[in-house]
C-alpha cells in the first residue's frame, strides 16, 4: 500500500439491525484506562479486580456529577459520554485530583492509576452504545496521557482553556494506533495558581514531552510525510507559486519520468489511458489517478487517503477536492464534510479548499461564502459556477427571482468568458470533468439569455489574473 498522508478516518454508514438509520449527535467522550493492568493483574487478579470495580463506582460518581455516562466498560477501560467537552473536562479533573490525593493519603484502599483522554465529535447512538471516530479517538489519546494524567484533543483544548483552573502543555501533532492522521494534543499539567501566585512548575515528565514533540515535529519537517515536502513548509508558500511539482514521485520511477516531461493535465490522461495503480505516486496527477481507480474498486479507505494526501499539497486543482468532499460526504455526513475542509482551508489554504468548504454549508451561509471568494479572487474562475448555481432555479425552486436569474446570467457569462480566454482549464486535473461544466452552463447561459421573463444586465467581467 503507498505510504499516503494520513487523513481522518471514515465512518461506515452504520445501521442497526432493525434496519433504521443509526441516530447521530454531537458528545464529548471521556476514555480512561488503568496503567499496567496486565501486570497487575498477573500479581494479583483477584485483588486488581475488586479494586478496579471500586474505582469504576468512584469515576462513576465523578461523572455523574457532571452530567454523563459510562456507557462501556470493556476489560480494565471506562468509556463515559457527556454533553458539552467543559463537563467532560472538569470531572477528569477531579478524578485525577482525588487518585492523586488517595496516593498522597497512601490509604489502606489501593487506588489504581488511570490515564484520562477526551475527544469531542458526532457519535453514532446504537442501542446503549456509542460508535464513531470521537470513541476511538479519546481512547487513543489516553495513551498519550502520563500516568494519572489527561490528555485532550485540540477541540477539547479550544472549549476548555479559558473554562478550567489548569495549565495546559502542547504536545503538537501525534500519531496514534488506529487513527490515520496526525492527533493536535494538548496534556492537562494541573490546576494553575492563583492569579499573583508562584509560578506554576511544570513537571520534568512533561517538559520532556514537550521536547519529544517538538523533536519529532522538527524530524518530520525535515523528512516530509511519504517523501513530500511538509504540510507547514507548503502553508507557508503562497498558493500562487505552489505547482504540481511540489511533491514528486520516487526518483527513476515511470511516474516520476512522466511528470517531469509532461504537464499535470497531460500526465494524468496518459495515467487514464494506461490504467493500472501507480506504486508510490507522489504527483497530484498520480495520486487522483489512484484515489479513482480505488474509488471504482469500492476501496473506499484508500482513495481517502489517496485524495487527502493530494488535498494537503495545495494546489487549486478542483475536481480532485469536488471527489474527495464526495466521499467523506457519503461515507460521513455533511458536518463532518464541513469539518474536514474547515481544518484544510486552515492548514493549507488555496482558493480550491475554501471553494470547496463554502460549498458544505447551505443557503444564504454558502451564498455569502461564494460572493466572497468570487469578489476575493475574481480570476478564480470555478468560484461563479457555484456562484450561478447558488442563484439557479435547481437550487432556490419556484422562488427564484428575476434579480436571482440576472445574477446566475451574470455569473456564467463570467465563467464563460474565463473559458474563452483558457483562463479555466489550469483547475482541472480532469479535462473531461471541465467539458460536463461548460456543457450544462452554456445550455443553462442560454435559457436564460432567450426566457421573456429575464431581465439581464450587461455580464460582469472577471479581472485578469
Amino acid at each position: 500500500m503507498p505510504d499516503y498522508a494520513v487523513p481522518p478516518p471514515l465512518f461506515s454508514n452504520l445501521r442497526s439491525i432493525e434496519g433504521i438509520a443509526p441516530k447521530r449527535r454531537m458528545a464529548a467522550i471521556l476514555a480512561a484506562d488503568v496503567v499496567g493492568y496486565t501486570r497487575l493483574i498477573a500479581e494479583d487478579e483477584e485483588g486488581t479486580l475488586r479494586q478496579l470495580a471500586e474505582c469504576r463506582n468512584v469515576l462513576g460518581g465523578f461523572v455523574m456529577r457532571h452530567g454523563g455516562r459510562i456507557f462501556n466498560t470493556a476489560g480494565d477501560s471506562v468509556m463515559c459520554a457527556f454533553d458539552t467537552a467543559l463537563d467532560a473536562a472538569r470531572a477528569a479533573i477531579e478524578i485525577q485530583d482525588f487518585a492523586r490525593a488517595q496516593i498522597d493519603a497512601q490509604s489502606s484502599g489501593k487506588w489504581l492509576p488511570f490515564r484520562i483522554g477526551i475527544s469531542v465529535g458526532e457519535v453514532v447512538e446504537r442501542r446503549n452504545d456509542l460508535l464513531g471516530m470521537a470513541v476511538n479517538l479519546a481512547a487513543r489519546l489516553q495513551t498519550l496521557a502520563a500516568p494519572g494524567g489527561i490528555c485532550i484533543s485540540r477541540a477539547v483544548h479550544e472549549a476548555v482553556s479559558t473554562q478550567v483552573p489548569a495549565a495546559f502543555v502542547d504536545l503538537g501533532e501525534r500519531r496514534v494506533k488506529n487513527i490515520p492522521f496526525p492527533v493536535h494534543a494538548f496534556m492537562i499539567a494541573g490546576r494553575r495558581r492563583p492569579t499573583g501566585g508562584a509560578p506554576l512548575q511544570r513537571p520534568r515528565l512533561l517538559l520532556a514531552m514537550r521536547a519529544l514533540s517538538l523533536a519529532s515535529l522538527c524530524l518530520a519537517i525535515l523528512i516530509g510525510v511519504g517523501g513530500l515536502v511538509s504540510d507547514r513548509q507548503l502553508s507557508r508558500t503562497p498558493p500562487q507559486e505552489r505547482s504540481a511539482e511540489t511533491a514528486l514521485p520516487p526518483p527513476d520511477s515511470a511516474a516520476h519520468v512522466l511528470q517531469l516531461t509532461t504537464s499535470p493535465v497531460e500526465a494524468f490522461l496518459r495515467l487514464t489511458q494506461k490504467g493500472g495503480q501507480i506504486d508510490d505516486p507522489g504527483s497530484a496527477p498520480g495520486l487522483y489517478h489512484n484515489a479513482l481507480l480505488f474509488e471504482a474498486k469500492g476501496e473506499a479507505i484508500a482513495a481517502h487517503r489517496a485524495y487527502y494526501t493530494l488535498a494537503r499539497m495545495g494546489l487549486d486543482f478542483i475536481d480532485p477536492h469536488l471527489r474527495y468532499a464526495a466521499l467523506v460526504q457519503a461515507h460521513e455526513g455533511r458536518f463532518i464534510a464541513r469539518q474536514v475542509y474547515a481544518e484544510l482551508n486552515e492548514d493549507v489554504p488555496t482558493r480550491a479548499t475554501a471553494l470547496v468548504h463554502a460549498l458544505q454549508f447551505d443557503g444564504a451561509e454558502r451564498k455569502a461564502r461564494l460572493e466572497a471568494l468570487a469578489k476575493g479572487h475574481p480570476d478564480f474562475a470555478p468560484a461563479y459556477y457555484f456562484l450561478a448555481e447558488a442563484y439557479s432555479e435547481s437550487r432556490i425552486g419556484p422562488l427564484q427571482t428575476a434579480e436571482d436569474k440576472r445574477k446566475e446570467h451574470e455569473a456564467l457569462s463570467v465563467f464563460l468568458n474565463a473559458h474563452g480566454q483558457d483562463r479555466l482549464a489550469r483547475f482541472f486535473l480532469d479535462q473531461s470533468v471541465l467539458n460536463g461544466w461548460l456543457d450544462r452552463a452554456y445550455r443553462r447561459h442560454d435559457q436564460i439569455a432567450t426566457s421573456p421573463k429575464s431581465s439581464i444586465a450587461a455580464p460582469m467581467t472577471a479581472v485578469e489574473p
